[in-house]
This record gives structure tokens, C-alpha cells and sequence, in this order.
């Protein structure tokens, strides 16, 4: 019963040890979902709040620096973005490149999806101020954001191969 006991206490750190890897590539609640195994390939019909926004004139800043300065950048960034979208209920959907994607009630329902979009959105401008303060030059450009956000009908889930998941988002909402 006690090396039970240990192997279970076990299993349950390292299925924790998972999660929170797991979790730093992929939202907590569709680690949970995958974890559960309630993900199925396909996904649910959700209206959702879809948001786009990416950095203005980025090619033109990340040639005046090096990788590792547009990485240490990017990263900057993104965290603070990132933080608008996780304090109003939302999922970043993908990162691509200077780009965010992001979502709200695709996997969970809480609050209002359009209004907590709106509020990250405006979130998201305080923390550009606040992160162009003292920046200027081509070390540290001013950095200016253009976005774009929608609500409506999507399909929310596995989208894929077998082989190769991503929990995303489809539909015309989104590509609007």
C-alpha cells in the first residue's frame, strides 16, 4: 500500500512537472482538456471574440538589431501584451512572428468574450505607452501597433493532422 502510495504521489508531481511545461506553449485550460482527453479532433461551434495585432514598420526595426535584440524585444513585448489578455479571460491562439493572436470564450465562457476583448485591447494600449516610455532610437524604437478584433460564429478546437494538433480557431470571424 505505501509503494502504491509513492507511485502515485509520484505520478500525480510529474503529471504537475507536464502541465506546467505544457503550459507555457498552450493555455492551462486546454492543457487540462488535452490532459482529460475531452479534446476531439474537429472542434465545438462558440461565438468568440478573435484579436489580431501586430507591430507597425516591424521589419524595418528588427534590421537595425541583432537576433538576440529583436528576441529580448519581442519578449518584452509580448510579455506585456500577453499579460492584458490573461488578466481579461483570454487565450493567446498563436504567436506569429511579431504578431498575436488571441481569443476570448473559445475555451472558457467567463464574463462577456467581446467586452473582455475590448478591455484587453485598451489594456494593451496603456501597456504600449507605458513600454514606449523612455524608448527612442534604433536600439529602442518607439513601437507602434495596429489590431484588429471581431466577434461571431467559429468552430473551436483540434484543427490539424492525427499526427499535429493545434487548438485554434476557424471560420469567417476569424478571418474577417
Amino acid at each position: 500500500l505505501t509503494d502504491h502510495f509513492i507511485a502515485m504521489s509520484q505520478g500525480l508531481e510529474e503529471r504537475e512537472k507536464v502541465k506546467d511545461a505544457f503550459g507555457r506553449f498552450v493555455n492551462p485550460t486546454v492543457v487540462e482538456l488535452v490532459l482529460s482527453k475531452e479534446l476531439k479532433l474537429g472542434g465545438d461551434n462558440k461565438m468568440c471574440a478573435i484579436f489580431f495585432s501586430d507591430i507597425r514598420g516591424f521589419t524595418s526595426i528588427s534590421e537595425k538589431l541583432s537576433p538576440e535584440e529583436v528576441v529580448e524585444f519581442l519578449n518584452e513585448y509580448m510579455t506585456l501584451m500577453v499579460n492584458c489578455i490573461d488578466l481579461t479571460f483570454g487565450i493567446v491562439d498563436k504567436f506569429i512572428g511579431d504578431a498575436i493572436m488571441a481569443t476570448w470564450g473559445a475555451v472558457d465562457t467567463l464574463g462577456n468574450p467581446a467586452e473582455n476583448a475590448i478591455n484587453a485591447a485598451l489594456m494593451m494600449r496603456d501597456s504600449l505607452i507605458r513600454f514606449n516610455r523612455n524608448r527612442g532610437g534604433d536600439k529602442k524604437p518607439i513601437i507602434k501597433i495596429g489590431s484588429g478584433m471581431n466577434y461571431g460564429p467559429v468552430i473551436a478546437g483540434q484543427i490539424g493532422s492525427e499526427n499535429r494538433l493545434e487548438y485554434t480557431v476557424i471560420g469567417d470571424a476569424v478571418n474577417l
